[in-house]
């Protein structure tokens, strides 16, 4: 008689992503380990689709998609929502198989992960606590030296209208899943792949600049 430990249970959470068909292609083939027996369908937005090139019809961005396969003694999904992006895989006998199919998607979506995304997600109460921090001292410090002036005003909104653009930037979506194929080649790939990274950045540094001139107007 062998003994044999108990596998621990298969993780269902996985990083923010950006996906694009060629990537859902590839999770397809690996969850149905490319078995013709297997049923799979689509969600994207208020849309259903049964196959891939369906979704290409679509074309556009979803930041809701769910997609469904079963086949006897096996079934596998994929959801990605708004606030999560999570994987669950049921499958009847040896568990291995399972933690295969987990392991290749994972690696799917370390290689199109969202890495500033999921670094402000990981630091998320943190970097909220920073903010709050942040803003109590850009309202502190013009009204410990004089009052606000119009421009000053001015300024301390677009600050805070800049914040507000970050931050629902990180909360209005986990993952997007965009219903083409990616550019290959050339400058247009890499803006394509760091374009929420560039548009963050840029929000960020006008945010720093209106907050410094804020405050050295107020301690002048």
């Amino acid at each position: 008689m062998a003994i044999k430990p108990l596998p621990h249970s298969i993780p269902s959470k996985l990083p923010p992503a950006k996906l694009y068909l060629d990537d859902l292609k590839e999770i397809l083939q690996i969850l149905t380990d490319s078995n013709s027996d297997c049923e799979a369908s689509f969600v994207a937005g208020q849309s259903k689709c049964d196959t891939l090139d369906d979704l290409q019809e679509l074309r556009g961005r979803a930041t809701y998609f769910v997609m469904n396969i079963s086949s006897p003694r096996k079934h596998q999904s994929l959801e990605l929502t708004p606030s999560s992006t999570r994987i669950h895989i049921d499958e009847l006998g040896d568990q291995l198989v399972a933690w295969s199919k987990y392991v290749n998607v994972a690696a799917v979506f370390e290689k199109r992960k969202l890495r500033l995304k999921s670094a402000v997600h990981s630091l998320a109460p943190l970097l909220f606590a920073g903010l709050c921090l942040l803003a109590f001292a850009l309202w502190m410090v013009p009204h410990a030296a004089k009052p606000l002036s119009i421009h000053d005003l001015n300024r301390l909104v677009t600050g805070i209208l800049l914040a507000a653009a970050v931050v629902y930037y990180f909360i209005s979506s986990h993952s997007i899943v965009y219903l083409r194929y990616p550019r290959r080649i050339g400058l247009g790939r890499w803006l394509e792949d760091h374009k929420p990274e560039i548009i963050v950045g840029v929000i960020c540094v006008l945010t720093g600049v209106v907050a410094t001139r804020i405050a050295e107007r107020a301690w002048k």
